[in-house]
C-alpha cells in the first residue's frame, strides 16, 4: 500500500506539505498543491478521511521517569540522533515532575506538541495509550513489556542481561554474589533479579533472599544498600547493581569502608552510561545497545506517521557485557 511517505518524495516535497493538501490547508502554493495531486493520481494514494496536520518543525515526545539519570540522557542523545535523520527533532518529557490531573503537561504533550511518542516510563501508561488512541498519536513503547498487542514496542532481554553479569561473576570463581535491585514490584528490577536467579540455579548455586537488597535506581539508594549489607555482616565476594548508578553507590560505599574494588569485592552494573568506562576502576556492566534501540524505535514510529499500513511489532533486542576494571577472578 503506498504511503504519504512515497507522494512526497514523488512530488519533490515533504511530508507536511502532503498532509496540509490533504487537509485542504490555504497555506500551500498552487503550483506546488497541483503537484502533490498529481503525485496522489499518479500513484493511486488512498489517504485517510483527514490527515493529522504535519508541522513544518516536526517533533517527537520522549518520555523518561528520570531525565536526572545518564542513562535516559544517553537514550535521549541517540534518539535525537536517529530522529535527526527523519527530519524530526526530540521533545524530553520528564514524568517525575509532572502534576497529576487528566489535562496536565503529559497530555497536552500528546494531544498536541508531537507528532509521535517514544514513552520510557512505567506510569501511567494505560493512560497514555487511551489517550493517544483516542487522538490517533503514534506511540511507541520503549523497554517496558505491556500485554496490549497492538502496541509497538521495542524491549531489551533485561533476564538476560542479569544472567550475563551473574554468569561472568560465577565464571570467576565468587560463590556469594550480592544483587541490589530496584523498588520491589517495578518490572525492569524484577527482570534482572530473575535473570541472577536463573544464573545461580544453572550453576548450582542457592539463591539467598538475604543477598538481595532493593534501592531505587539512584546513587544514594546503592550507597544505603551496600551500606546495610555491610552491617548485616553478610558474607558476599561480589556485587550486581541493577543500574550503574547503584553499583557507583556501593563502589562509593566499600571505599569508605577500605574495602578494594576489585581486590575484595567485584562489581557489576547495568546500563553503560558514559561515566562507567572513564571512573576507577572502570566499571563493568551490561551495556544497552542504544544505537540499535533509537533505530528500531524510529523506524516504528515512522511507519506509524507515514500512515504505513503494518502489523504493530514487538522487538526485543540483547544487551551484551562489557567488561572492565572493577570485576576479578576470586582465585587471583
Amino acid at each position: 500500500m503506498v504511503n504519504i511517505k512515497e507522494v512526497a518524495k514523488r512530488a519533490n516535497t515533504s511530508i507536511a506539505t502532503v498532509s496540509r493538501v490533504i487537509n485542504n490547508s490555504s497555506n500551500v502554493k498552487e503550483e506546488t498543491r497541483q503537484k502533490v495531486l498529481k503525485a496522489i493520481k499518479e500513484l493511486n494514494y488512498q489517504p485517510l478521511t483527514r490527515q493529522p496536520v504535519v508541522r513544518e518543525n516536526q517533533f517527537i515526545g520522549l518520555v523518561v521517569p528520570d531525565v536526572s539519570n545518564p542513562f535516559f540522557g544517553k537514550m535521549a542523545r541517540g534518539l535525537a540522533d536517529a530522529a535527526g535523520k527523519f527530519g524530526y527533532s526530540i521533545i524530553l518529557c520528564n514524568i517525575d515532575g509532572i502534576c497529576g490531573g487528566e489535562d496536565d503537561y503529559l497530555l497536552d504533550l500528546i494531544e498536541n506538541r508531537v507528532d509521535g511518542v517514544i514513552y520510557a516510563s512505567s506510569h501511567r501508561i494505560r493512560e497514555v495509550i487511551k489517550r493517544a488512541k483516542q487522538k490517533k498519536v503514534p506511540l511507541v513503547m520503549l523497554d517496558r513489556e505491556i500485554k496490549y498487542t497492538d502496541i509497538n514496542t521495542v524491549t531489551i532481554d533485561n533476564n538476560y542481561g542479569a544472567f550475563l553479569a551473574t554468569e561472568h561473576l560465577i565464571s570467576l570463581g565468587h560463590k556469594k554474589i550480592a544483587f541490589i535491585g530496584g523498588p520491589k514490584n517495578f518490572q525492569i528490577s524484577e527482570q534482572r533479579r530473575i535473570g541472577y536467579e536463573k544464573a545461580l540455579e544453572k550453576y548450582g548455586l542457592s539463591y539467598d533472599e538475604e543477598l538481595v537488597y532493593a534501592g531505587i535506581f539512584t546513587m544514594e539508594s546503592g550507597f544505603k544498600a551496600m551500606k546495610r549489607l555491610l552491617e548485616d555482616k553478610k558474607n558476599f565476594s561480589a556485587l550486581i547493581a541493577a543500574n550503574d548508578l547503584m553499583a557507583i553507590g556501593a563502589i562509593n560505599c566499600l571505599s569508605q569502608h577500605g574495602i578494594s574494588v576489585p581486590d575484595d569485592v567485584s562489581v557489576v552494573g547495568f546500563d553503560d552510561i558514559s561515566i562507567a568506562s572513564t571512573m576507577e576502576p572502570k566499571l563493568t556492566t551490561v551495556a544497552y545497545p542504544i544505537e540499535r534501540i533509537s533505530e528500531r524505535s524510529l523506524e516504528l514510529l515512522m511507519k506509524q506517521i507515514s500512515n504505513e499500513d503494518v502489523s504493530p511489532e514487538k522487538i526485543t533486542l540483547f544487551p551484551k557485557l562489557a567488561v572492565r576494571g572493577s570485576t576479578k577472578s576470586l582465585k587471583e
